[in-house]
């Protein structure tokens, strides 16, 4: 990851825990899980558009109603 990504990550992080610090262990735990999966559907929805075909793939599916 480039220095300025990780310098980037950092504040994220240390905004996060100051927001969290700031909130019932309950409230934070789901809040940090909600993060987490917005994340990871994030990441995953960009690795699909570098996959070749994906954009077929997408427009066949539209059709696919069995």
């Amino acid at each position: 990851m480039e220095k300025k990504n990780e310098s980037a990550l950092e504040r994220v992080k240390k905004e996060l825990a100051l927001q969290t610090s700031e909130m019932e262990r309950t409230e934070a735990a789901q809040f940090l899980g909600e993060l987490a999966d917005w994340a990871y559907a994030n990441s995953e929805a960009m690795l699909i558009d570098d996959e070749p075909g994906a954009d077929d793939m997408d427009f066949y599916q539209h059709f696919d109603n069995d």
